[in-house]
Protein backbone atom coordinates (compact mmCIF):
# COMPACT_ATOMS: atom_id res chain seq x y z
CA UNK A 1 0.00 0.00 0.00
CA UNK A 2 1.31 3.33 -0.93
CA UNK A 3 -0.10 6.70 0.97
CA UNK A 4 -2.34 8.79 -1.55
CA UNK A 5 -4.98 10.87 0.85
CA UNK A 6 -4.94 8.67 4.14
CA UNK A 7 -6.95 9.06 7.41
CA UNK A 8 -5.66 8.17 10.86
CA UNK A 9 -8.31 8.15 13.42
CA UNK A 10 -6.30 7.78 16.95
CA UNK A 11 -8.23 7.06 20.20
CA UNK A 12 -6.16 8.29 23.25
CA UNK A 13 -5.93 7.15 27.03
CA UNK A 14 -7.20 3.52 26.39
CA UNK A 15 -7.29 1.96 30.07
CA UNK A 16 -9.95 -0.39 32.03
CA UNK A 17 -11.62 2.88 33.52
CA UNK A 18 -12.39 4.36 30.32
CA UNK A 19 -13.35 0.81 28.68
CA UNK A 20 -16.88 2.18 28.34
CA UNK A 21 -16.40 5.42 26.86
CA UNK A 22 -13.86 4.12 24.61
CA UNK A 23 -16.15 1.01 23.39
CA UNK A 24 -19.02 3.93 22.54
CA UNK A 25 -16.27 5.77 20.45
CA UNK A 26 -15.71 2.92 18.45
CA UNK A 27 -19.16 2.36 17.83
CA UNK A 28 -19.27 5.88 16.09
CA UNK A 29 -16.77 5.85 14.56
CA UNK A 30 -17.67 2.76 12.82
CA UNK A 31 -21.15 4.14 11.78
CA UNK A 32 -19.39 7.34 9.56
CA UNK A 33 -17.00 4.60 8.12
CA UNK A 34 -14.01 4.65 10.54
CA UNK A 35 -13.43 0.90 11.45
CA UNK A 36 -9.09 0.83 11.68
CA UNK A 37 -8.35 3.09 14.35
CA UNK A 38 -5.36 3.15 16.44
CA UNK A 39 -6.03 2.54 19.86
CA UNK A 40 -3.36 4.21 22.64
CA UNK A 41 -2.71 2.12 25.96
CA UNK A 42 -1.65 3.18 28.73
CA UNK A 43 -0.33 -0.42 30.31
CA UNK A 44 -0.36 0.35 34.08
CA UNK A 45 -2.85 3.90 34.51
CA UNK A 46 -2.35 6.08 36.97
CA UNK A 47 -0.47 3.47 38.74
CA UNK A 48 -3.42 1.43 39.88
CA UNK A 49 -5.03 0.05 36.61
CA UNK A 50 -2.32 -2.92 35.27
CA UNK A 51 -4.03 -4.08 31.57
CA UNK A 52 -2.92 -7.49 32.08
CA UNK A 53 -4.37 -7.49 35.73
CA UNK A 54 -8.19 -7.52 33.78
CA UNK A 55 -8.69 -10.62 31.77
CA UNK A 56 -11.78 -9.52 30.27
CA UNK A 57 -10.39 -5.98 29.12
CA UNK A 58 -7.20 -7.63 27.39
CA UNK A 59 -9.48 -10.40 25.77
CA UNK A 60 -11.03 -7.21 24.45
CA UNK A 61 -8.10 -5.70 23.07
CA UNK A 62 -6.88 -8.98 20.99
CA UNK A 63 -9.95 -9.31 19.79
CA UNK A 64 -9.81 -5.68 18.16
CA UNK A 65 -6.18 -5.84 16.76
CA UNK A 66 -7.67 -9.50 14.88
CA UNK A 67 -11.03 -6.57 13.57
CA UNK A 68 -7.62 -4.46 12.59
CA UNK A 69 -7.59 -1.51 15.61
CA UNK A 70 -4.02 -1.50 16.32
CA UNK A 71 -2.50 -0.90 19.92
CA UNK A 72 -0.36 2.24 20.00
CA UNK A 73 1.76 1.90 23.49
CA UNK A 74 1.00 5.47 25.37
CA UNK A 75 3.62 5.80 27.95
CA UNK A 76 3.09 3.45 31.36
CA UNK A 77 1.46 5.70 33.94
CA UNK A 78 0.43 8.46 32.15
CA UNK A 79 0.93 10.54 35.21
CA UNK A 80 3.36 13.68 36.07
CA UNK A 81 6.72 12.50 36.56
CA UNK A 82 9.18 14.90 38.17
CA UNK A 83 9.58 18.81 37.65
CA UNK A 84 9.09 20.26 34.61
CA UNK A 85 12.68 22.76 34.65
CA UNK A 86 12.37 25.22 32.04
CA UNK A 87 9.87 27.94 31.28
CA UNK A 88 9.17 26.08 28.02
CA UNK A 89 8.19 22.72 29.16
CA UNK A 90 6.36 24.28 32.46
CA UNK A 91 4.14 26.23 29.42
CA UNK A 92 3.61 22.58 27.57
CA UNK A 93 3.07 20.80 31.09
CA UNK A 94 0.40 23.34 32.03
CA UNK A 95 -1.53 23.96 28.86
CA UNK A 96 -1.06 21.08 26.69
CA UNK A 97 -2.17 18.12 29.27
CA UNK A 98 -3.27 18.33 32.70
CA UNK A 99 0.33 17.57 34.44
CA UNK A 100 0.40 14.26 32.95
CA UNK A 101 3.70 14.93 30.99
CA UNK A 102 5.10 11.75 31.86
CA UNK A 103 8.16 11.26 29.75
CA UNK A 104 8.55 15.82 29.54
CA UNK A 105 11.38 15.59 32.32
CA UNK A 106 13.01 12.07 32.46
CA UNK A 107 16.75 11.18 31.53
CA UNK A 108 17.54 8.28 29.37
CA UNK A 109 17.34 5.81 32.00
CA UNK A 110 13.97 6.51 33.81
CA UNK A 111 12.61 6.62 30.04
CA UNK A 112 13.49 3.56 29.38
CA UNK A 113 12.42 1.94 32.33
CA UNK A 114 9.23 3.28 32.39
CA UNK A 115 8.74 2.32 28.28
CA UNK A 116 10.27 -1.58 29.54
CA UNK A 117 7.91 -1.84 31.84
CA UNK A 118 4.88 -0.86 29.69
CA UNK A 119 6.41 -3.51 27.27
CA UNK A 120 6.69 -6.22 29.84
CA UNK A 121 2.93 -5.60 30.85
CA UNK A 122 2.22 -5.44 26.33
CA UNK A 123 3.91 -8.78 26.46
CA UNK A 124 1.94 -10.68 29.79
CA UNK A 125 -1.43 -8.92 28.13
CA UNK A 126 -0.69 -10.95 24.61
CA UNK A 127 -1.12 -7.38 22.85
CA UNK A 128 1.32 -6.86 19.89
CA UNK A 129 2.85 -2.98 19.39
CA UNK A 130 5.50 -1.30 16.73
CA UNK A 131 4.68 2.52 18.09
CA UNK A 132 4.99 4.75 20.93
CA UNK A 133 3.56 8.22 21.30
CA UNK A 134 4.21 10.10 24.61
CA UNK A 135 1.47 11.10 26.79
CA UNK A 136 0.33 14.76 25.09
CA UNK A 137 3.44 14.19 22.81
CA UNK A 138 5.49 15.41 25.45
CA UNK A 139 8.90 13.54 25.18
CA UNK A 140 12.79 15.11 25.27
CA UNK A 141 15.35 14.02 23.17
CA UNK A 142 16.81 11.06 25.35
CA UNK A 143 12.62 10.05 25.78
CA UNK A 144 12.84 9.49 22.10
CA UNK A 145 15.99 7.70 22.11
CA UNK A 146 15.03 5.00 24.53
CA UNK A 147 11.87 4.52 22.31
CA UNK A 148 13.65 4.15 19.30
CA UNK A 149 16.39 1.61 21.37
CA UNK A 150 13.34 -0.41 22.54
CA UNK A 151 12.59 -1.24 19.05
CA UNK A 152 9.44 0.97 18.67
CA UNK A 153 8.99 1.21 14.33
CA UNK A 154 7.38 4.68 14.91
CA UNK A 155 6.43 7.54 16.83
CA UNK A 156 4.32 11.19 16.38
CA UNK A 157 3.69 14.61 17.73
CA UNK A 158 1.46 17.10 17.12
CA UNK A 159 2.45 17.46 13.71
CA UNK A 160 4.99 15.17 12.31
CA UNK A 161 4.62 11.34 12.22
CA UNK A 162 8.29 9.72 12.81
CA UNK A 163 9.90 6.92 11.33
CA UNK A 164 12.05 5.39 14.39
CA UNK A 165 13.82 2.52 12.20
CA UNK A 166 14.86 4.87 9.39
CA UNK A 167 14.86 8.24 10.85
CA UNK A 168 12.77 10.57 8.66
CA UNK A 169 9.61 12.07 9.28
CA UNK A 170 6.81 13.43 7.46
CA UNK A 171 4.21 16.36 8.44
CA UNK A 172 1.18 15.44 8.86
CA UNK A 173 -0.88 17.64 11.43
CA UNK A 174 -3.67 16.46 13.96
CA UNK A 175 -7.04 17.81 14.71
CA UNK A 176 -7.22 17.23 18.40
CA UNK A 177 -10.26 16.89 20.80
CA UNK A 178 -10.19 17.09 24.16
CA UNK A 179 -8.41 17.06 26.95
CA UNK A 180 -6.21 20.10 28.16
CA UNK A 181 -7.13 24.12 27.89
CA UNK A 182 -6.59 24.17 23.99
CA UNK A 183 -8.87 21.68 22.99
CA UNK A 184 -12.45 22.40 24.19
CA UNK A 185 -14.92 24.23 22.01
CA UNK A 186 -12.99 27.17 20.92
CA UNK A 187 -11.04 24.64 19.83
CA UNK A 188 -13.45 23.15 17.68
CA UNK A 189 -14.54 26.27 16.08
CA UNK A 190 -11.12 26.76 15.15
CA UNK A 191 -10.16 23.51 13.79
CA UNK A 192 -13.99 23.22 11.42
CA UNK A 193 -12.08 26.20 9.56
CA UNK A 194 -9.05 24.35 9.56
CA UNK A 195 -10.53 20.78 8.23
CA UNK A 196 -11.15 22.55 4.95
CA UNK A 197 -6.89 23.04 4.69
CA UNK A 198 -6.32 20.09 5.44
CA UNK A 199 -8.48 18.13 2.65
CA UNK A 200 -5.42 19.19 0.51
CA UNK A 201 -3.21 17.22 2.69
CA UNK A 202 -2.29 13.31 1.80
CA UNK A 203 -2.19 12.85 5.07
CA UNK A 204 -5.09 13.75 8.10
CA UNK A 205 -5.00 13.13 11.59
CA UNK A 206 -8.10 13.33 14.42
CA UNK A 207 -7.01 12.52 17.99
CA UNK A 208 -10.12 11.50 20.28
CA UNK A 209 -9.57 11.23 23.85
CA UNK A 210 -12.10 9.30 25.85
CA UNK A 211 -14.46 12.39 27.39
CA UNK A 212 -15.63 13.28 24.26
CA UNK A 213 -18.48 11.11 24.58
CA UNK A 214 -19.29 12.92 27.83
CA UNK A 215 -20.64 15.52 25.81
CA UNK A 216 -23.04 14.71 22.84
CA UNK A 217 -23.63 17.84 21.38
CA UNK A 218 -19.98 18.49 20.82
CA UNK A 219 -19.36 14.67 19.76
CA UNK A 220 -21.57 15.22 17.12
CA UNK A 221 -19.66 18.58 15.17
CA UNK A 222 -16.37 16.45 16.10
CA UNK A 223 -17.60 13.52 13.87
CA UNK A 224 -19.41 15.24 11.22
CA UNK A 225 -15.56 16.73 10.76
CA UNK A 226 -14.26 13.62 10.43
CA UNK A 227 -17.10 12.24 8.06
CA UNK A 228 -16.41 15.33 5.54
CA UNK A 229 -12.77 13.48 5.16
CA UNK A 230 -13.70 9.95 5.06
CA UNK A 231 -14.83 11.14 1.45
CA UNK A 232 -11.91 11.67 -0.01
CA UNK A 233 -9.42 10.19 2.14
CA UNK A 234 -8.84 6.08 3.44
CA UNK A 235 -8.99 5.67 7.06
CA UNK A 236 -6.40 3.58 7.99
CA UNK A 237 -3.92 3.00 11.58
CA UNK A 238 -0.68 4.48 12.06
CA UNK A 239 0.72 1.17 11.15
CA UNK A 240 -0.53 1.10 7.94
CA UNK A 241 0.98 4.74 7.12
CA UNK A 242 3.98 3.47 8.02
CA UNK A 243 3.69 0.64 5.72
CA UNK A 244 2.61 3.26 2.87
CA UNK A 245 5.17 6.01 3.61
CA UNK A 246 8.10 3.32 3.22
CA UNK A 247 6.62 1.93 0.14
CA UNK A 248 6.85 5.56 -1.17
CA UNK A 249 10.13 5.81 -0.01
CA UNK A 250 11.52 2.99 -1.80
CA UNK A 251 9.60 3.23 -4.67
CA UNK A 252 11.09 6.80 -5.14
CA UNK A 253 14.67 5.45 -4.23
CA UNK A 254 14.23 3.19 -7.05
CA UNK A 255 12.83 5.50 -9.45
CA UNK A 256 15.32 7.72 -8.48
CA UNK A 257 18.15 5.62 -9.38
CA UNK A 258 16.63 4.20 -12.80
Amino acid sequence: MSVTRTLVVSVHDVAPPHWDRVQRLLRRLAAIGVRQRSLLLIPNYRGRWRIDADREFCAWLRHRQQEGDEMVLHGYEHVGVGAPTTMRDRFKNRWFTYGEGEFLSLDYDEARTRIERGLEIAHQAKIVTEGFVAPAWLINGEGLRAVRDCGFQYTNSYLRFVDLANGWSRFAPSLVFGPGHLNEDLGIAVQRRVTGLLARRPIVRVVLHPPCVDHPARLERILALIETRVGDHQPVTYGQLLVGLRADMKGAGSHREQ
